[in-house]
């Protein structure tokens, strides 16, 4: 029982429009930034030392809000040198903050009443940098009367701290793009319209995602991934030295949970696997189809430049998940059935 891509298609398509149309119609944004203040040089006594790195635990708040809590612990003795907190937007998100040599980032929020569960006139979001002696500053604003998803949804920082990628809008909308402004002036470097990407791939269709992707370590290239539902359908990658892009058409079937390594294109995938469903009696039986009719699911690495592909694993459940996790440019952890973890190594 192979499963193709083209088969949940239809059904997530029409999903996906249902969904535009209703944000389009109920979410009516104001999506803008303005620069409060910039980023500024941090002195060295604010920033790590060699022998101190970060840890932090969030804080769900009921009627105050989230909160997150700074440790700077020593890397040997793990004794804790200094420790400050602030709020956030949400302990609950998958990538609240960015740690940094001498900041850190977080997205907050203001003007929420916690305790009638409504926003007020002058609610935003704002990105802040916080030094490691406590101190922070707003680095940039947005708005938005009814969703979160504004401008400020989702971020990533590259490494040299000299851009921020970000997302406008939402899906079906004609101003919905990719944006990567200075983070020191908050100008756009580079707008890219959903509707370019597509337009060079047309494979390449759905909502911006920022969950598989990210900076390249040298802070060159921006990854971004394109999904339907669960569903990768495609990956962007943009050269920040001179804001060209490329589209890629992604293996079948490539889900959320799946691992892409920002530096060398490389991503996993499954090839005949049962689709997400998220219910267990779904789940259940497809389990039971699988063993009466002896199929076997495959576990791959593929690459995007070459598309060459690494058989990594295979197993007899078509919903099992291997919890992929990149070690270096070259080597893969992932999960067996069983529970055991092992290391697959790229050979050149």
């Amino acid at each position: 029982m192979i499963i193709e891509k083209k088969t949940v298609v239809v059904a997530s398509v029409l999903c996906f429009v249902l969904l535009v149309v209703g944000a389009s119609w109920f979410f009516q944004e104001r999506l803008f930034a303005s620069p409060l203040s910039n980023v500024e040089e941090v002195v060295d006594n604010k920033c790590l030392n060699e022998g101190e790195e970060v840890r932090y635990e969030f804080t769900r708040g009921k009627n105050t809000g989230d909160s997150v809590t700074i440790f700077v612990v020593d890397k040997k003795s793990k004794d804790i040198k200094k420790q400050f907190g602030f709020s956030v937007l949400s302990a609950s998100h998958y990538h609240p903050i960015e740690i940094y040599k001498c900041r850190v980032y977080a997205v907050r929020s203001f003007g929420y009443d916690y305790i009638k569960k409504i926003t007020l006139e002058n609610y935003k979001n704002e990105l802040w940098a916080y030094d490691y002696a406590g101190v922070g500053k707003s680095v940039m604003t947005s708005y938005a009367k009814w969703s979160h998803e504004n401008i400020l949804g989702d971020f990533r920082i590259s490494p040299p701290e000299q851009y921020i990628a970000l997302r406008k809008g939402y899906g079906g909308r004609d101003d919905y793009s990719l944006v990567i402004k200075d983070l020191k002036t908050l100008k756009d470097a580079f707008v890219l319209p959903v509707a370019d990407i597509i337009k060079q791939n047309p494979d390449v269709v759905g909502d911006v995602s920022f969950e598989n992707g990210g900076w390249s370590t040298d802070g060159r290239y921006f990854w971004a991934g394109m999904s339907v539902g669960a569903e990768i359908y495609g990956f962007v990658r943009i050269d920040s030295k001179n804001w060209s892009f490329e589209a890629f058409t992604a293996p079948q079937v490539t889900m959320g949970g799946d691992a892409l390594n920002i530096n060398t294109g490389m991503v996993t995938y499954g090839a005949d696997v049962a689709p997400w469903s998220g219910v267990v009696e779904v789940d259940e039986q497809l389990r039971k189809e699988a063993a009466q009719t002896g199929q076997i699911s495959s576990f791959y690495i593929y690459n995007l430049f070459t598309k060459q592909k690494y058989l990594v694993a295979t197993t007899t459940d078509p919903t099992y998940y291997f919890r992929p996790q990149w070690l270096s440019d070259t080597e893969l952890q992932y999960e067996l059935p069983s529970g055991e973890k092992r290391v697959y190594k790229i050979k050149e």
